[in-house]
């Protein structure tokens, strides 16, 4: 029964990623855009701690690991508030991409 809410809760955070981070490229709207960003930014947190949550407290390289991968979201609102270019954007956007695929992979598959 365990395997099966695991396998439950790794589908909806997937889903919730590749949803959130597709709509974070291609909505147009300068708000919405804006909430979608700092939503997936929190999201890429949230995924960090839970993954070093799961971690045993004597993994601790894993665990900085972790908490690395969730510190690229909090660079990446730096980035996205500082910028006012949409090179700055775009790269704010990759920062968020990356914490969020590598804290579903880190959690999951690592």
């Amino acid at each position: 029964m365990a395997l099966g809410i695991l396998m439950i809760m790794f589908v909806a955070m997937s889903v919730i990623s590749v949803v959130g981070l597709s709509l974070m490229y291609l909505v147009k709207g300068e708000s919405t855009g804006r909430v979608i960003f700092y939503v997936m930014a929190v999201w890429g947190m949230i995924v960090a701690v839970m993954s070093a949550g799961s971690l045993p407290t004597n993994y601790t390289a894993e665990r900085l690991i972790t908490w690395a991968i969730g510190f690229l979201s909090v660079a990446g609102i730096l980035v996205y508030i500082r910028g006012t270019e949409e090179k700055s954007r775009r790269a704010a956007y990759l920062l968020v991409t990356a914490s969020v695929a590598g804290g579903i992979l880190k959690l999951f598959l690592f």
